[in-house]
């Protein structure tokens, strides 16, 4: 069973309960990286999110879709409305197989270094279905930064090595 998750755009990043933006250096160009984030290996590293499926085909374009299943326990469809090739993209979820969200998005943003690495910054906005989910944020927001940063930076292990 599908439970709809609200869609919505770049307002959810100023709006939702919990916001949790990480930025990461990478040693390698902005191509590599991109390719990365759009591979079929992406969270591959992390043992929380087991499956991960693209349900278009590609090359990827802005109104992708994946799939990607959380702890054996449940599943998000993600639609992606933005994609900058080789620069951004951002999704929204619009399902999820058990009702714990409101809204939840993410925005991936790579900017060239001189050194011809890429800073990578990874911004999470969620609303889940809780009770006292603003005073909840705002307390989990700065304890959850450090594990998606480690989260993130993981993107090292499928990344060319130079």
């Amino acid at each position: 069973m599908s439970h709809p998750v609200s869609a919505t755009g770049d307002e959810t990043f100023a709006t939702a309960p919990l916001v949790i933006p990480v930025t990461v250096e990478l040693d390698a160009p902005p191509a590599a990286v991109w390719e990365a984030l759009g591979s079929d290996e992406m969270w591959s590293w992390l043992p929380i999110l087991d499956r991960l499926r693209w349900l278009t085909a590609r090359p990827h374009r802005q109104g992708a879709v994946r799939v990607l299943r959380i702890a054996r326990l449940f599943t998000v469809e993600e639609h992606f409305y933005r994609w900058e090739e080789g620069r951004r993209a951002t999704f929204h979820v619009t399902s999820a197989t058990r009702p714990v969200l409101d809204a939840l998005a993410e925005d991936f943003l790579l900017e060239p270094l001189p050194s011809g690495g890429t800073r990578l910054t990874w911004t999470m906005a969620v609303a889940p279905k809780l009770p006292g989910a603003r005073l909840v944020g705002r307390l989990l927001a700065p304890l959850l930064a450090p594990g998606n940063r480690l989260a993130i930076a993981g993107i090292r292990r499928i990344l060319p090595r130079g």
